[in-house]
């Protein structure tokens, strides 16, 4: 598994997650654009999970700085309002730069491209506000960073190398003979070779989209059954048991909730994936306590996945370069 991982995340003050494969901003907390330079003016996609502060306390100067360099998207869940008012002042506060960024206010379900071809976007309910109710707008939205990719095709998966081949060419000179009879084959052999390749494979392929990543912002644990099949999760784990679970850190005054490491992994556990990632972990640990809380429960679990945690008060330019702290 190969994935460029860059991030920092420290609980009720900053929060950023940049993935250069999708050229994709997770959140926009405080210190982003510091941490991040002049890989904001590559960003495509910047994708919202919520409108908290840690997570969008930098926001307005990504837009002003990213929209130096040209249109850009920026999704966020269509329940929240305050991203529109954010929005209304960005462009009042410097108009000349915000007006490049292109607001997408995205339901359950919602697809977004990103400017890399075959590399896409699905959001996916989540819940951190108590009172957010499933057939209300979402306040809060995960995200399942797609890879398309051109596969062989289902009816054909059961043909050797040597037969496929052989059928790639075939399919291939008939579609080319087609375009010869109307006039549109080119005539420059080394053009007709080519488009002799693309027109082959064309036809023994289909486009299969695979979820590499699945990214949940903050709330209860995810649903085993939506990041089932992805090649990496990350999932919030606020607190390390469920006895440190804490009204005034969590936001339970104003109505949130959170998931602990117990949760996270089990969730991992149950959809089977390979790699986790747990973020979003409170600052009030030491780093050999979460070290521990996630190598204990992993074990307990007998989790077959590697898991990297994101240590609070850390900033990480290629996270899953590091060792884990657990490995089956």
């Amino acid at each position: 598994m190969k994935i460029s991982l860059a991030m920092h995340s420290s609980p009720r003050f900053s929060t950023w997650i940049w993935l250069g494969d999708w050229r994709a901003l997770i959140d926009a907390g405080d210190g982003a654009t510091q941490q991040l330079g002049y890989k904001i003016r590559k960003i495509d996609t910047v994708l919202c999970t919520h409108a908290h502060r840690d997570h969008i306390g930098g926001l307005l100067q990504v837009i002003n700085q990213r929209g130096e360099a040209g249109p850009f998207a920026l999704a966020h869940p269509c329940g929240s309002r305050s991203f529109g008012e954010l929005a209304a002042f960005a462009m009042k506060f410097n108009p000349g730069s915000s007006h490049q960024a292109i607001w997408h206010a995205l339901e359950e379900g919602d697809p977004i491209e990103t400017g890399i071809e075959g590399r896409w976007v699905r959001a996916f309910r989540t819940r951190h506000y108590s009172d957010d109710q499933p057939q209300h707008a979402p306040k809060s939205l995960g995200f399942h960073l797609m890879w398309r990719k051109q596969k062989v095709r289902a009816d054909l998966r059961h043909l050797t190398q040597p037969e496929l081949d052989q059928l790639r060419l075939r399919e291939g000179l008939a579609a080319l003979q087609v375009l010869e009879a109307s006039g549109q084959a080119p005539a420059e052999p080394r053009e007709r070779e080519a488009l002799l390749g693309q027109l082959g494979r064309e036809a023994i392929t289909e486009p299969v989209d695979e979820k590499w990543i699945s990214i949940g912002g903050d709330g209860q644990p995810l649903r085993a059954a939506e990041v089932a099949g992805s090649q990496l999760l990350l999932h919030e784990a606020t607190f390390l048991s469920a006895d440190d679970y804490d009204a005034e850190e969590a936001g339970e005054d104003v109505g949130h909730v959170h998931s602990t490491v117990s949760q996270a992994l089990q969730v991992a556990h149950e959809a089977g994936v390979e790699n986790v990632v747990l973020y979003h972990i409170s600052t009030r640990y030491p780093d050999a306590d979460i070290a521990q809380a996630v190598r204990e429960e992993a074990a307990r679990l007998r989790l077959q996945a590697r898991v990297w945690a994101a240590l609070p008060r850390r900033v990480y330019w290629d996270l899953l370069r590091e060792k884990p702290l657990y490995q089956p």
